[in-house]
């Protein structure tokens, strides 16, 4: 028989506890975590930005952006993932994508206009900053 939903057994004794616990409350053995990627334990995110401060060189993640309202379905259209900043122009960031399947190009952080050809509704997209942690010696 499986274990319940949110729950995870201990290797050593078989005690049943709760998802979040990382020490055995019987036996006081450890539980084994995946351990967090390079590039998660040495990337500082930082937040509030200002887009057209960006310099070339900058890794930023970027999320959101302009959409297509199809019969009540809200379709995507912009751009996803972590990019690397090439330049800034008036209209937006333009970046090479650092993810297997990304290219070239032009992300959309002006105001939110709608486009009477197509219909789709150009907003800003979301963006983060990455930036390398810096190890005290």
């Amino acid at each position: 028989m499986g274990l319940g939903r949110g729950k995870k057994a201990c290797d050593k004794c078989g005690t049943v506890t709760g998802p979040r616990a990382y020490i055995c409350k019987n036996c006081n053995s450890p539980f084994i975590f995946k351990n967090k990627s390079r590039e998660d334990r040495n990337t500082k995110i930082i937040r509030n930005i200002n887009w057209k401060e960006l310099t070339k060189g900058d890794k930023i993640k970027v999320a959101g952006g302009p959409f297509f309202v199809h019969r009540g379905d809200f379709i995507p259209m912009g751009y996803r993932g972590k990019f690397l900043v090439e330049r800034v122009d008036e209209n937006g960031i333009v970046a090479w994508g650092l993810d297997k399947n990304a290219g070239f190009c032009h992300i959309w952080m002006n105001g939110d206009i709608q486009n009477k050809e197509t219909g789709v509704w150009k907003t800003a997209h979301k963006i983060l900053k990455l930036k390398p942690k810096t190890v005290e010696v």
